[in-house]
């Protein structure tokens, strides 16, 4: 009881210390505030190519309460908070801008982005053999928990029915994944709702994930990280890993990374590579298909009924076009082809387009816009072709 109280202490000494700091609201650069874990820069790192001619926008169209507005580029880029926006095509950087005071060399937290990197590392642990199967209950990895029937497949769908209330008060599930101290120890914590076995964003799962990862490996989520993909992959600039705390060293799996969008883009070029970069596979072809395909996965509205009534709900998830796979973000553009995306906090996108051989990226401070940014980026991809 006493650590208990302690933990919950801490906990609360963290919320208050945070959101004052923050005056109440999740900052971009709010890595500063935490506990990290430094993942050093590759001395031999991998340069894009540079287009000769890059593309050009003067204005950009957008939504703004459902109706379409033309503004100008750059002042909307600036207005809308965004940091960085690139477009690289067939390994060559064919748009390159900065925004807001910031450089090429300027990190980033990616907030959610992450996730879709420990999806690939759950990809890997199975490629390797740490983990069996997806279809594996968690229970065989975790046996304290109290998820008697969930899979490793349902905490990367999302759909696990994990009770999760959202919202910034201290007492909310959102507000403790994101600021509690012991993250291991809130892992164990989630319990089932037997009433919600349908898509629901929810943190839970990737402390789970996170959990699963470290006992099957026996390493921290960043050295299996840094191990497997961050030093395969040339990065340019280091990165930082957010931490729970200096005493427990968790990783904030669900929203923890810190880079360069330059070297984001490197995992993007591993996913469109189908795992493979510069002759070594890094993550099986398979894993990569399974994880961002549209197949054996719902994509109706009903399996997104949490969200039909939110704003950027109505614009994506009651098209049926919409799918969430693996942690990651689907769109089917038609019968035969589909994109596919990373999304955090503020608007941060790692996008993929295969059709394209494209990667576009946006990264910001705030949301900015009315719009849904992966589909302005979809345009401005296409605008390119």
């Amino acid at each position: 009881m006493e650590n208990s109280n302690l933990d919950k202490k801490n906990y609360i000494h963290t919320y208050l210390s945070y959101m004052l700091k923050n005056k109440f609201t999740v900052a971009y650069d709010d890595y500063q505030f935490f506990s990290t874990k430094k993942l050093p820069l590759n001395h031999h790192p991998y340069f894009f190519k540079e287009a000769p001619n890059k593309m050009e926008f003067s204005t950009i169209e957008y939504l703004h309460k459902g109706k379409k507005r033309i503004a100008d580029f750059q002042q909307l880029m600036e207005n809308s908070g965004t940091t960085a926006l690139l477009i690289i095509k067939n390994d060559t950087i064919v748009y390159e801008s900065y925004f807001n005071g910031h450089k090429r060399e300027t990190p980033q937290k990616l907030f959610s982005i992450t996730k879709s990197f420990i999806s690939a590392l759950v990809g890997i642990a199975i490629d390797t053999g740490y983990i069996k199967s997806v279809d594996d209950f968690v229970s065989s990895y975790v046996p304290e928990l109290q998820l008697r029937n969930t899979t490793i497949k349902q905490l990367l769908q999302m759909d696990a029915g994990i009770k999760f209330k959202e919202g910034h008060f201290p007492w909310r599930d959102e507000a403790k994944v994101y600021l509690h101290p012991n993250g291991r120890k809130l892992a164990l914590s989630a319990v089932e709702d037997t009433n919600d076995k349908f898509f629901h964003y929810n943190d839970y799962h990737l402390l789970i994930l996170g959990l699963i990862l470290e006992r099957t490996t026996g390493k921290s989520v960043t050295d299996f990280f840094y191990e497997k993909i961050w030093s395969q992959l040339g990065m340019e600039f280091p990165g930082l890993m957010i931490l729970d705390s200096e005493k427990h060293l968790f990783e904030k799996i669900e929203s923890g990374l810190v880079m360069t969008a330059i070297d984001l883009a490197k995992f993007g070029r591993l996913f469109l590579k189908n795992g493979e970069w510069e002759g070594k596979q890094i993550i099986s072809q398979d894993w990569i298909k399974e994880s961002v395909s549209p197949n054996n996965v719902p994509s109706t509205g009903d399996h997104f009924r949490y969200y039909q009534k939110h704003p950027w709900g109505k614009m994506w998830f009651n098209r049926n076009k919409a799918y969430y796979k693996y942690l990651w973000w689907g769109h089917l553009n038609n019968k035969t082809n589909n994109d596919y995306f990373a999304l955090g906090a503020l608007g941060q996108v790692l996008y993929v387009s295969p059709e394209n051989n494209t990667i576009a990226i946006r990264l910001g401070s705030k949301w900015g816009v009315m719009d849904w940014w992966p589909t302005i980026l979809y345009k401005l991809i296409n605008s390119s072709t």
